[in-house]
């Protein structure tokens, strides 16, 4: 019989670009009030997921900077879909020259609708860590950039040293933190299928999701669709 963390194994950034993907897709067909609905849910995942941070960092005494929010992460790319990298110190830039969500959506014919994930996500993991942090988004590969460019104003590094004077405690913290894909992918469901509810309806919400996770269950396999949503059923702010 297959635990947990066996089905785990087999959920990776795939997963989550294309259910985010199918997602924004069935609420877009509404029109303007259904892209609305797909820009909160987003918003919301985003924000629950920087509050579980925040949470974590002051746990450890540690104050709510924007050094500290790249610290406090939750996935670890290890099969190396993306490449991520300090374009600047002070203040801090990453830029990333390989997006394997940018890849799934290409891969899959969904791009268009990733760009709604790309254009509020990173804004509201951070405003849902710290609302006063001051973040922008530059350009984006999903939006036809050469690159994604994420500027944290707030942050400053002395340099590359500096910089990876903080790598220990990274990795370190990531080995403590992370949680898998299967959990993300979870946490994409239930937040989005609560804001659709609360955004247009029981009726209609369901009706989203429901056509959301088919067209995913033709894609990757019904017993997935089975294992996230069981996944999905969890509080998505315990940490």
């Amino acid at each position: 019989m297959k635990t947990r963390e066996d089905y785990a194994n087999q959920f990776y950034i795939d997963d989550h670009a294309v259910l985010f993907a199918l997602l924004i897709k069935q609420a877009v067909l509404l029109g303007e009030k259904g892209m609305d609905a797909a820009v909160k849910g987003v918003i919301l995942y985003g924000k629950e997921r920087g509050l579980r941070m925040a949470m974590r960092c002051v746990a450890d005494g540690k104050p709510l900077t924007l050094r500290n929010y790249l610290n406090y992460g939750e996935w670890v790319d290890d099969r190396k879909w993306s490449d991520f990298r300090p374009a600047a110190f002070n203040p801090f830039v990453m830029e990333a020259f390989k997006c394997g969500w940018c890849s799934s959506w290409q891969k899959y014919g969904l791009l268009e609708y990733g760009r709604v994930f790309c254009q509020w996500i990173d804004p509201s993991l951070v405003k849902g860590f710290n609302p006063e942090a001051n973040f922008s988004m530059g350009d984006t590969l999903s939006g036809g950039g050469e690159r994604c460019r994420f500027n944290f104003h707030d942050a400053t590094f002395a340099g590359p040293e500096d910089f990876q004077s903080d790598a220990a405690e990274r990795t370190m913290a990531l080995a403590q933190r992370a949680r898998d894909f299967l959990y993300q992918t979870g946490h994409v469901l239930s937040a989005m299928r609560r804001n659709f509810s609360l955004e247009l309806g029981l009726i209609t919400g369901t009706r989203l999701t429901d056509a959301a996770l088919k067209e995913y269950a033709a894609l990757f396999g019904r017993e997935k669709m089975d294992v996230l949503l069981e996944e999905s059923r969890q509080d998505y702010l315990r940490v």
